[in-house]
C-alpha cells in the first residue's frame, strides 16, 4: 500500500497553539505552487492515494498511518525529508531521510539501531530534544540558550521533560538551571508542537484504499 500526504495551505492546531509558528518561513515558489495541482491529479491517475487532511500537517498524517501499520502488524517505510518522522521509527516503522552529504543528495535508512548510532537517542527522546533546542525551520522556539549539544547531554542524562523538570535542582550548571526554571513554559509548548499526531481522525481508514491500482486512466 503507498500513500501520499499533503500539507493545506491552512492554519494547523499548532497555529492556534502557538501564533509565531512557522512565522517567517518563506513561502512556497509560485512556479512549484502551481504544479502541485497537477502532480496530485498524475499520482491519483496513477494509481496512488493522496490524503490531506484539515487543521494537520502531513508528518501527522504519516504518524497516524504508522501507527495503524504498527496496530495492523504490517511493516511502515515512510519517504520524506523531515526529521521530525524520526520520532515516529519503531519495531515496525523505518525512515527513508532524503538528506544531502556534501551537495550531494543521498537517503539515509533509519531503523532505531541506525537512530541511535546517529543521535545515540531513542525516538521518543528525540522529540525531548526538540522541547529543548527548539527548531529554527519551524520557528519552535524551545529553551532559549540551549543548543543541540546541551539538549543532548539533558536528555541523555534525565530522559525526558517531565523528569528534567522534576530533578532541575540536579542540573549543575547554574546558568542552564535558571534558564529552563525560566522558559519551563515555553520548554512544553514546544513539546506539543514538536510532537506527531498519531491519531488523526482519517475517516476510519484501513490500509486496503492504499494499495496499489493498475493506471488504467494513463494508459
Amino acid at each position: 500500500g503507498i500513500a501520499v500526504a499533503f500539507d493545506l495551505k491552512k492554519p494547523t492546531f499548532r497555529h492556534k497553539m502557538y501564533s509565531e509558528y512557522k512565522a517567517g518561513r518563506k513561502g512556497m515558489p509560485e512556479e512549484l505552487a502551481q504544479q502541485l495541482p497537477v502532480m496530485k491529479e498524475w499520482l491519483t491517475l496513477a494509481g496512488y492515494t493522496c490524503i490531506e487532511c484539515e487543521t494537520y500537517e502531513a508528518d501527522d498524517i504519516l504518524g497516524t498511518l504508522a501507527s495503524l501499520c504498527e496496530k495492523n502488524g504490517d511493516e511502515c517505510v515512510i519517504a520524506t525529508g523531515d526529521r521530525d518522522s524520526l520520532q515516529l521509527i519503531s519495531d515496525s516503522t523505518r525512515v527513508l531521510l532524503a538528506a544531502t552529504k556534501m551537495g550531494k543528495p543521498e537517503i539515509i535508512n533509519y531503523d532505531k539501531a541506525a537512530l541511535f548510532e546517529k543521535y545515540g537517542l531513542t525516538p521518543p527522546e528525540m522529540i525531548e530534544l526538540k522541547s529543548l533546542m527548539g527548531d529554527s525551520s519551524d520557528n519552535v522556539p524551545g529553551v532559549p540558550g540551549i543548543g543541540p549539544k546541551k539538549a543532548s547531554e539533558l536528555i541523555n542524562q534525565f530522559g525526558t521533560l517531565d523528569n528534567l523538570y522534576a530533578n532541575l535542582d540536579d542540573v549543575k550548571n547554574e546558568r542552564i538551571r535558571n534558564l529552563l526554571r525560566d522558559n519551563r513554559e515555553m520548554a512544553y509548548i514546544s513539546r506539543q508542537l514538536v510532537s506527531l499526531k498519531t491519531d488523526v481522525d482519517l475517516s476510519g481508514l484501513t490500509i486496503t484504499p492504499f494499495r496499489f491500482n493498475t493506471p488504467g486512466a494513463l494508459e
